[in-house]
């Protein structure tokens, strides 16, 4: 058994990681750290998980002993924790964006501040399993990718390397309130989120350098990209609609084979048929589609945005980081409906 430490547990994501590592056969959980709810039964701050009933949290990680981490906390938070980890020989998975840029000085254009532990920004492996799935499996630290970033990738990526498309590519992006996390603001509060749709994150938003980085990895050069994320009245679910620019003499005919040969191996990747929210959610499941609108090709790609796009890819990551299966514990459905 490998056992396992959740920091940042009480929030969205920190409570899907509880609930997914219910159902895992070979991960034990053996602390639950939270700095908000120290002391806090776990049957109080998330009553569906009975199998974890007689555990606690506490305020910080002690001597316990532990194999794997998964950090579930806000901006900042992940540098500070990831430092002492890894000399414990504690592997990482960290689903904040702490990690996610191999520079310093990238990681403060974007968010703004300071990076306190520059040493570990190159050692540390991006987490997109499907397309980092070796490099994963020799990391002692993942940076978990964004929400929209994952599902963005996992459509676009496989087009690029193949030549079948160019910039600029706009990303019409749709998101469920769970993505804030569990704090409100004027625009994600439930009276000001429930019965209307509006975008954010203009002129710039932080996901889309990711996005670039990993594109410029995968097709030599990134295209540009037009990115407009937008809040809907659902809970969790993102569905991306992206408009690339095909390539000179690409096939569009051919992108549905294109991306079914790049995901022929992984359990979770779907091409084809057109995408719901509720086939995804609550699991690590991406749906991706090729359609044409007005004769212009167009890709739907559909996740979770708690469950591919944090807990369940971590998972994913994890289980490779310790020598298992990626897909141990991992193969259930969605909602459906």
């Amino acid at each position: 058994m490998v056992q396992v430490a959740v920091l940042g547990a009480s929030g969205y994501l920190g409570g899907e990681i509880l609930r997914l590592l219910s159902f895992h056969p070979e991960f034990e959980l053996t602390v639950i750290v939270s700095k908000s709810q120290p002391g806090r039964p776990v049957r109080e701050l998330f009553p569906n998980l009975v199998p974890d009933a007689g555990l606690s949290t506490v305020g910080a990680l002690g001597d316990e002993p532990v194999d794997l981490a998964f950090l579930a906390q806000p901006a900042g938070e992940a540098m500070k924790e990831v430092p002492k980890l890894l000399e414990r020989g504690i592997k990482v998975v960290d689903l904040g964006p702490d990690y996610r840029h191999p520079s310093a000085e990238t990681y403060r254009a974007v968010y703004g501040r300071t990076h306190e532990d520059p040493a570990h920004l190159a050692e540390a492996v991006y987490g997109l399993t499907e397309w980092y799935s070796d490099r994963i499996r020799s990391a002692r630290l993942v940076a978990n990718p964004g929400c929209y970033p994952t599902a963005a990738l996992l459509g676009l990526a496989p087009l690029l390397k193949a030549g079948e498309i160019t910039g600029p590519v706009i990303i019409d992006a749709k998101s469920g309130t769970s993505g804030a996390g569990q704090g409100t603001s004027p625009t994600t509060h439930h009276p000001e989120a429930a019965l209307t749709v509006h975008p954010y994150g203009t002129p710039s938003h932080r996901h889309l350098p990711e996005m670039e980085r990993i594109l410029g990895e995968v097709g030599g050069r990134a295209p540009a990209i037009v990115f407009v994320p937008h809040l809907v009245p659902v809970v969790r679910g993102i569905l991306c609609t992206m408009y690339p620019t095909p390539a000179p003499g690409a096939d569009p005919a051919a992108w549905p084979r294109i991306l079914e040969e790049a995901y022929a191996g992984s359990p979770f990747v779907h091409v084809g048929g057109t995408p719901r929210l509720a086939w995804a959610q609550g699991t690590n499941h991406c749906y991706l589609s090729v359609q044409s609108a007005g004769g212009a090709p167009v890709i739907f790609s559909v996740i979770d945005n708690l469950g591919k796009g944090g807990a369940a890819q971590a998972i994913q990551n994890a289980n490779l980081m310790t020598g298992r299966p990626g897909d141990l514990g991992l193969r259930f459905a969605g909602f459906g409906v």
